[in-house]
């Protein structure tokens, strides 16, 4: 089971982690499934790569199959063939992180939407321009996690299932604690019947994906939480 079918709680992860015994990257997130790191380097997706990541004083190793991979953005990668004893290092890992990570003071981004490789790369842009970045993979999910969760900003797709953009966007208006901040609905659509009823239930800015590359929706994110 990937980790898309799976609801697994990610922790941010800085260290620097060993690709292949040759290659360094850094990593960003960690979850007992898999990792996002940030890369100069390509991988094809579904090739199968060595993973050596620091704990303690020693390095943990895995196998990972690359699920996507864009240069210079960021890669996920899925632990596959996880041995008992691996796994119990991945949940010591996990907790120990848990215990040490402070709470962060970085302005939180929700980006919604139920494409991952789209999700993960504006994520991975977003982590290195400095904000903490929350994902999820449609409307119901990002409405539970609006529930206990403050956010400074939300960036959301339009058409996902069960619960698409427009009625996510309605909703978060509806919220006391979220009804103020800035939205960006970020749809592949930018028909005027679309944008008009976007901007209608709340939404902020409407971006075109094919036309608003990761930097460009950062520098948006930037500017409307000045």
């Amino acid at each position: 089971m990937g980790i898309e079918q799976r609801i697994l709680k990610r922790i941010p992860f800085t260290q620097q982690i060993l690709i292949n015994n040759s290659i360094m990257v850094n990593g960003i997130d960690i979850s007992e499934g898999g990792l996002y790191v940030h890369t100069g380097r390509m991988f094809p997706a579904g090739s199968i790569v060595d993973v050596s990541i620091p704990f303690g004083t020693k390095q943990i190793n895995f196998k990972a199959r690359v699920q996507h991979c864009q240069e210079c953005i960021g890669m996920g990668l899925e632990f596959v063939d996880l041995s008992p004893e691996q796994q119990t290092q991945l949940k010591e890992l996990m907790a120990i992180l848990e215990t040490i990570t402070p709470p962060s003071t970085k302005k939180k981004i929700l980006v919604v939407d139920d494409n991952e490789v789209a999700r993960r790369m504006n994520k991975s842009r977003l982590v290195l321009d400095g904000f903490a970045v929350v994902e999820a993979n449609n409307g119901v999910e990002a409405a539970k996690i609006l529930q206990t969760e403050h956010m400074d900003l939300a960036i959301i797709d339009l058409y996902m299932e069960p619960m698409d953009g427009f009625k996510l966007t309605a909703l978060i208006r509806q919220m006391p604690q979220h009804k103020k901040i800035p939205i960006i609905v970020f749809s592949g659509r930018s028909n005027p019947e679309a944008i008009e009823q976007a901007m209608n239930v709340g939404a902020t800015v409407f971006l075109v994906k094919m036309t608003t590359s990761p930097v460009k929706l950062s520098e948006n994110v930037k500017v409307l939480l000045k």
